[in-house]
């Protein structure tokens, strides 16, 4: 084990917690986008923060069918729907079908861009399954910086 595999579990008890898992959800989709994520976390709550980048407006939201490591059934899965107006809902899942589970590991994550528009207004959530009947089966954490272009352009466009 690495020292910062070490330090990540000292600090970090349940890597699956859902603190843990949109804090690291915020973090990774900056760094897919190329943006700075700053020094140090910001204070707030993650879930009501909308990330603008190229003229987009992102809601953020994560989801896992494992929330503990001892875990042995998943739960469904369920993405909160943000409140705040956004252009898109970017919401992110931690895989639970890949074998050695790891919150950490960028490829071990799927995500979906959703237009706000396309949601009912009053919606507060979606299921895996809704979500993948209507937008697909997601795209991997490479494909994000590009599929959040091409919405941004189709945006400037319209």
């Amino acid at each position: 084990m690495t020292d910062r595999d070490a330090f990540l579990r000292w600090t970090c008890a349940n890597p699956f917690a859902e603190e843990v898992r949109e804090a690291y959800l915020h973090w990774l989709v900056r760094h897919a986008l190329d943006l700075d994520p700053g020094a140090t976390r910001p204070d707030g709550l993650w879930r009501e923060q909308i990330l603008f980048v190229q003229g987009l407006s992102l809601a953020l939201a994560s989801a896992a069918s494992i929330q503990h490591p001892d875990q042995r059934e998943p739960n469904p899965i369920s993405f909160r729907l943000s409140a705040l107006h956004a252009d898109c809902q970017l919401l992110g899942l931690l895989d639970a079908d890949r074998p050695g589970l790891d919150t950490f590991d960028p490829n071990q994550w799927r995500f979906w861009l959703v237009p706000s528009r396309t949601l009912h207004p009053d919606r507060l959530s979606i299921g895996l399954n809704p979500l993948r009947r209507s937008h697909g089966d997601g795209i991997p954490y490479g494909a994000l910086k590009a599929e959040v272009t091409r919405l941004a352009h189709d945006k400037a466009m319209a």
